[in-house]
């Protein structure tokens, strides 16, 4: 899995602003539209966005949790639904996301209610019909879940994309 490349190009304050700003505004809207993502996700909160590469955060409830007090499984796959389209938005400033064409998920530790996890998101490729996402849960340094998480994405590319 990718993390946020020291060669990658420095971006202006000014593209910064503009592409947290935009991503911002879609995890909002996804949050108020879905109902699945306004549930479990209501309290993740973005802290940094750079091109292609998101991170966010959320404090772990007994609504994230299985039976014996984990943070669920299908609450994981949600995160990675949701974050990975958020990590795609951020490439370009696309105003949709795409659909699902599959995802993988590997469940290598486990946090529990009141932790808080970080999810870091890349997309290692943004294609004209594909698109391809990392992605890391982690409870500090320790790895909780790792995925990848494939979208169809024709047609979402934005009239005007961001520049440098």
């Amino acid at each position: 899995m990718a993390s946020s490349s020291s060669s990658a190009p420095l971006e202006s304050a000014d593209t910064v602003a503009t592409r947290t700003a935009h991503v911002q505004s879609l995890l909002d809207r996804l949050l108020q539209n879905s109902p699945i993502y306004g549930f479990t996700l209501s309290e993740i909160k973005l802290e940094s966005v750079s091109r292609g590469f998101v991170t966010t955060a959320l404090t772990l409830t007994e609504t994230h949790v299985n039976s014996k007090g984990s943070l669920h499984g299908a609450v994981s796959a949600t995160i990675i639904d949701f974050t990975t389209g958020l990590a795609i938005a951020s490439w370009d400033l696309r105003p949709s996301t795409g659909a699902s064409v599959d995802m993988h998920i590997s469940y290598l530790s486990t946090a529990k209610a009141g932790d808080t996890i970080r999810i870091e998101t890349t997309a290692e490729r943004v294609g004209g019909s594909l698109a391809f996402v990392s992605i890391k849960i982690l409870k500090g340094d320790d790895i909780v879940t790792i995925g990848q998480h494939s979208k169809f994405v024709r047609g979402t590319a934005p009239v005007v994309p961001l520049k440098n």
